[in-house]
Order: C-alpha cells, then structure tokens, then sequence
C-alpha cells in the first residue's frame, strides 16, 4: 500500500541536515588544500599509498578524507586509483593559472567569528574582530585568498571605465587596496596611470611582492597606515577606489571615507566602490545576507549595506550622479561597482 502523501516524510529536515553539515565539508576540502593532495594527483600520484607518502600524511587518514572528496565531487575512482574532476583540475592544483586554493584563509577566518554567533547574539558585539591593525596577520593571507573574487570586478571596472581609452594617465587612489589588484589591473590596461594605495605596513607589503611577480611592482606608490589617520593629497585624484571595505565600516565611518574621498579628487573624478549589496527589503541575494552575518561576527557596526544607504551617504558628501553596475561576469552574487561622480 502506498503510504499517503501527508505522511510521507518531508524533505525540510534532510535539507537542514545537510545545512547543519556544511562546517564538515568546508573542514575536509581545507585539509585536503592545506595537504595538497589536488597537486599531487595532478602530478600522477594516484594510489591513496603515493599520496601519503608525497603529502606526508597517514595513509590510512588520507584514504578516508580522499573518498570523501569523492563524495564532494572533486575527484573520482577507478580501480583504486584517484584521478581529479575538471574542476579541481582547473581551480585546486597549486601554481596553476586558475588556483582558488587560498581562499580557504577567508573561509577560516569567518568560520571563527561564526563560533561565538550565539555570543553576538547576546551582546550585539563580535569576539573576532577583523577591522583592526592588530589584525595583520590575517589579512596577510586573506587579500591573496580574496584574489579570484576581486580580479573580475577590477577587470569590469577597467571597461567600463575604458582605463587606457578614454580615460588614460588617470591618478588613482586605492583605499584598503590589499593585494592591489585593481591598481595592477589599471596599470595593465593604462601604463600611463599613476596608483597610490593606502593600507596596512603588513598588507601592502603582501602587495608589493604581488606586484613584483606580475612585472609592476615599482608602478604604485604605497602609503602605510588608514584612510582616517594618513595625510592625503586633495584635488588631487581622477579615481578614488575602495573596494571590499565599506561593509566592515559604520555608516559613521563610511560618511567620513566618503567626505575624504570627495577632497581628494579633482572635479569631474570618480569614486567607485565595490561590495556586496542586498536588496532594499534585504531579502536577497542569498549569499549578501549570508554574508552579512559574518560581518556581524567580525566587526562592531559593519554589515552589508543598500543602495539606498550607500546613495543617501554619497549625496550628504557632495557627490553626483550614483551609477551602479551589477551582473558582472564571473563574480559572487550581489557584487555591484557604485560609480559616483563629484561636481
């Protein structure tokens, strides 16, 4: 007999299962990272014995934590041999032109404000704070592991500002450039452009070596300290940037970036930010409210923020014409470049 369809078991409690699950999935694919075992498949160890031996690792361990990526979809079987799927191929194998694998920092990183939620909860306050100097350390690692998520957004920027067409020699200041992909890809697209980026000692040390590696090291001029603290030149600037930083401000200390940022530019310059935006009812996207929270976790006032915010705080700090570019290719959900303009 069939059993009726008001008693079959719903499928709500495996899908909140499987959400109650998801710190299990992060943890192996961060081990297996952290182990390498995508590059040494790659480069031909396929028994889970060879692979122990080139990651010095327990082979038995590594058996285990090698199926379940199986599981994850990430690599396959055949004959006991273990052979990587084309996405781990493309995205996991260390050195490799399309590499993500430091992104695990980020994921890290929140994953511990995320442990003491139910603290925040209580008192409206992170234990974890990432919006500090004392922070150093980490960002170290995280404006690299930020890298495939930033790199796309600072191409679109490039179009669509046409950087080395109609607008060439620009002088651009970056705020919090971290890795300083944009001033890099600037450069890239207009050698003629002149970058300046402020952000932590540690940071745009990080920087500058990135820099190096891609030919354009000696092409920023970098100033240590924060955009509240540090001397900037006014009327100066056709670009001012800040890109996957105002979600970590107050709307307090994003009206203050904001009124230095108009200062520092010339008339008819530009400033652009780039971030996660909810909707205005703060129903989707998924991932921005997601996000939101591990801001919450991670700094005392920061959290995702509207276009409607973002606009009104443009406008009380003399700005024009907001514009907002969003959809844009290869990048999280909700990414979207606000381009203002000063009068």
């Amino acid at each position: 007999m069939n059993q009726p369809e008001h008693e079959k078991e719903p499928l709500a409690p495996r899908s909140l299962l499987r959400m109650l699950a998801d710190f299990a999935n992060s943890r192996i694919l961060d081990a297996a990272i952290e182990y390498d075992f995508f590059t040494a498949i790659h480069r031909g160890f396929r028994t889970y014995e060879a692979i122990a031996r080139e990651c010095d690792t327990d082979p038995r361990a590594s058996r285990i934590v090698l199926d379940s990526l199986i599981a994850l979809e990430l690599v396959e079987k055949r004959e006991q041999r273990y052979f990587l799927r084309p996405v781990s191929e493309r995205f996991l194998v260390r050195g490799g032109p399309g590499y993500i694998g430091d992104f695990r920092y980020v994921a890290l990183a929140l994953w511990d404000g995320l442990a003491h939620l139910k603290e925040t909860l209580k008192s409206g306050k992170p234990l974890s704070r990432l919006d500090t100097s004392e922070e150093l350390e980490v960002w170290e690692k995280l404006v690299l592991g930020i890298l495939p998520i930033a790199r796309p957004v600072a191409t679109a920027l490039s179009d669509i500002l046409d950087v080395g067409g109609k607008r060439e020699g620009l002088r651009v200041l970056d705020i919090a450039g971290g890795s300083s992909v944009f001033g890099l890809t600037i450069l890239e697209h207009d050698p003629k452009a002149e970058v300046t980026q402020i952000d932590w000692p540690n940071v745009n040390a990080v920087a500058k070596k990135f820099g190096q590696e891609r030919g354009l090291g000696n092409k920023i001029r970098f100033i240590d300290g924060e955009f509240r603290t540090v001397p900037i030149e006014e009327n100066h600037y056709d670009l001012v940037i800040a890109s996957n930083f105002c979600r970590f401000e107050s709307p307090e200390g994003n009206q203050e970036l904001f009124r230095r940022a108009f200062r520092a530019l010339r008339s008819r310059g530009l400033f652009v930010i780039n971030d996660f935006l909810p909707n205005e009812e703060r129903t989707a996207p998924s991932f921005v409210l997601r996000f939101s929270v591990y801001v919450l976790t991670h700094t005392p006032a920061g959290e995702c923020y509207t276009l409607s915010q973002y606009s009104r705080w443009l406008e009380q700090s003399g700005f024009r014409s907001v514009r907002t570019h969003a959809n844009l290719p290869d990048t999280l959900e909700g990414t979207t470049l606000i381009v203002a303009e000063k009068g």
